[in-house]
């Protein structure tokens, strides 16, 4: 049994220590601000690393696209034979003599080309053609219509997890003859084309009511200059 003084000390003592512990509690209030100033940070969190994904893959996809097209400028200047002089010996194109490869050719002369009985198709081929096939040489090409340059399909991103091809680009290659000249003794055609080698892919397209791309489509383009080998 405790005197009345030590009773009135440890009543003191626990108030008082009651007391502190409700002077050390957080309010309903502070606790959501806190929350929604967390809230806020998290978001903003989000959206920067968002934003930076979105910056790597669009730099990604870049650069795939520039390597497509680089290699079809390379593909085009090193592409043997391309003797035009063989090629026009009858005075027009002859696309039997197989003197100018497809990468080379202007519209014109691929319209010879598939009257000469080469069944380009219109839209990207699902598979290889038997060897047997007249468009076995030409493939993977083709062209939506006539008059129309030639075009396949670019690898631009797989997913290296699952192996799916998320993004696809077209690749188009547009021939044009520069006429070119040079006079030394005689006017002499230098026979020299100019080529243009266009990569367009879509990333994260948005179009409006009306089916008109509105932002999402980019376009990568290079050119070059050809001389035939005589």
């Amino acid at each position: 049994m405790l005197s009345p003084s030590r009773q009135s000390k440890l009543h003191r003592c626990l108030h008082g220590g009651i007391h502190l512990r409700a002077q050390a509690a957080f309010t309903l209030i502070e606790i959501v601000i806190a929350l929604a100033v967390l809230g806020t940070m998290a978001a903003g969190v989000y959206l920067g690393f968002n934003a930076v994904n979105t910056y790597a893959v669009s730099s990604r996809l870049y650069s795939e696209a520039q390597t497509a097209a680089q290699n079809q400028i390379d593909l085009i200047l090193s592409r043997e034979p391309f003797d035009i002089k063989s090629a026009y010996i009858t005075g027009s194109f002859d696309a039997t003599t197989n003197k100018i490869p497809i990468e080379l050719m202007t519209p014109t002369e691929i319209d010879a080309l598939v009257a000469s009985g080469v069944a380009l198709p219109t839209t990207p081929p699902a598979s290889v053609p038997a060897v047997s096939s007249s468009y076995y040489p030409y493939y993977p090409y083709y062209r939506a219509a006539s008059g129309q340059p030639v075009s396949k399909e670019a690898f631009i991103y797989r997913d290296p997890v699952s192996g799916q091809l998320l993004v696809t680009g077209t690749l188009t290659t547009t021939i044009v003859d520069t006429n070119q000249s040079m006079n030394f003794i005689n006017a002499t055609n230098l026979n020299t084309r100019q080529a243009t080698v266009t990569v367009t892919y879509d990333f994260r397209r948005i179009t409006d009511e009306l089916g008109v791309t509105q932002r999402g489509r980019y376009t990568v383009q290079m050119d070059t200059l050809r001389t035939a080998d005589q």
